[in-house]
């Protein structure tokens, strides 16, 4: 997706020489696990991470075991110096404990120690962490897959938004690590809604994977968070998903909201698989109260035009038309939103920061997102020779993509946290709130 902007203008040398070098590597495997690393240096090239290449492993002769014992590892433990990673990890749910331990200088093992799932047995080498300039990437032992980001947190480690685990081992999780380690529970997703004080309610939304348990959520709060004076939106870990984001619309709405036009790229998958939607699009527009207002005429004219266009155009991109978001009414109260960001916040999260940037009412704090937007929409999955592998091509481009791409910086939010501990990020932004 992203060849005509990054690789023919600008990188085509470098591009080149990756790969005549992977090309050469190529050749000499035929193993898929072997072959993995070398399809994933090519897809990482483009830096966007919906540009999509995974392998899950159904063979269970390839899963790696280490004889690892509970109790010689905590005997051993001291007698080295370690890292801050390395320790023994259990998951939300007590269901899994992990013991991880550095193999090399920049690769650790996470070896399951105990499982009350008999296809995870003790001795199962769970994860494999490989240190990069942020923290680290992930392999998990039945999904291989690209440079996804995994972040330790104090005593809390977020396997991006998949899966999040607290350290036992050698140390305890704290009171305010505890706390936010309860809503993963039972597939929570981090998500969870409490009165700070008179003036403020915070909401955490640990992940976009799941609208139906963040509309229920918010339903469940709505007169609290309406009779509140300030919100404070924790999207801290969040790495996206769906567009659970919309539920917050009546509270952050302030004025039309325009999104801007996406750029569909006219290959022929991409017209092929796009053109039923667009259709559909004008003739059955959708009947979502949330929408309904936004699909007028003339947006379902230009749909109908593009339906039309597409197929006899020879230009690489079209711009499709985008959808005005409204609300009925411009809610008094919360009168300030506080959005928090850390650098797992991506895709959805971050279209998300992009549209909060109309809405009088919302200030970002935290630090600078992942950045994987400028090239979104997932088209059907490409088909691979081998076809245990699984690749995602984005088929669009953001409205921003051209003149402004984040996927190097990130969106970067107007006041940065990093000099001050995670855990008294909430506290900041409260007395900030009220300093406005």
């Amino acid at each position: 997706m992203g060849y005509p902007d990054m690789i023919a203008r600008k990188l085509l040398p470098q591009y080149t020489r990756q790969v005549v070098k992977l090309r050469k590597d190529a050749a000499k495997e035929s193993d898929p696990v072997k072959c993995f690393p070398i399809l994933n240096a090519y897809v990482s090239f483009f830096n966007d991470k919906h540009f999509d290449i995974e392998y899950s492993i159904t063979d269970t002769t390839r899963f790696e075991y280490n004889n690892l014992n509970e109790d010689a590892f905590k005997k051993d433990f001291t007698t080295k110096k370690r890292d801050s990673i390395e320790g023994i990890w259990i998951n939300p749910d007590s269901t899994l404990r992990l013991a991880v331990q550095k193999i090399s200088p920049t690769s650790y093992q996470a070896v399951v120690l105990q499982s009350k799932d008999p296809k995870t047995k003790p001795g199962l080498v769970y994860y494999t962490f490989t240190r990069d300039k942020n923290g680290f990437v992930f392999n998990r032992y039945d999904w291989m897959t690209p440079d996804f980001p995994v972040r330790q947190r104090g005593g809390l480690l977020f396997v991006w938004n998949f899966e999040v685990w607290a350290k036992t081992y050698p140390l305890t999780i704290t009171e305010y690590e505890r706390s936010e380690f309860s809503t993963w529970r039972n597939y929570n997703y981090g998500l969870d809604c409490k009165k700070l004080d008179n003036d403020h309610v915070l909401l955490s939304i640990g992940s976009f994977n799941r609208d139906d348990k963040i509309k229920e959520m918010i339903q469940k709060n709505d007169s609290l968070i309406r009779s509140t004076k300030n919100l404070i939106v924790d999207l801290r870990g969040n790495g996206g998903g769906n567009s659970g984001w919309t539920y917050l619309l009546p509270y952050f709405y302030t004025e039309p909201i325009v999104q801007g036009n996406t750029y569909l790229r006219l290959s022929p998958d991409n017209i092929k698989s796009n053109l039923a939607d667009i259709k559909s699009t004008y003739e059955k527009p959708t009947k979502d109260p949330r929408w309904v207002r936004s699909y007028t005429t003339e947006v379902l004219d230009q749909y109908k035009k593009a339906y039309e266009e597409i197929p006899l155009s020879k230009d690489q991109f079209y711009s499709l038309p985008s959808l005005t978001l409204y609300s009925d009414v411009i809610l008094k109260t919360p009168e300030k939103i506080a959005l928090v960001f850390d650098d797992l916040g991506g895709s959805s999260t971050e279209y998300f920061f992009f549209i909060s940037m109309q809405s009088k009412k919302i200030t970002r704090y935290g630090e600078r997102t992942l950045g994987m937007m400028d090239y979104m929409g997932v088209s059907q999955q490409t088909k691979l020779p081998f076809e245990d592998y699984y690749l995602l091509i984005p088929d669009r481009k953001a409205a921003w993509t051209d003149a402004k791409p984040t996927n190097k910086t990130g969106f970067v939010p107007e006041h940065d946290l990093r000099h001050i501990p995670r855990q008294k990020w909430i506290d900041y932004i409260r007395t900030d709130l009220e300093k406005q």
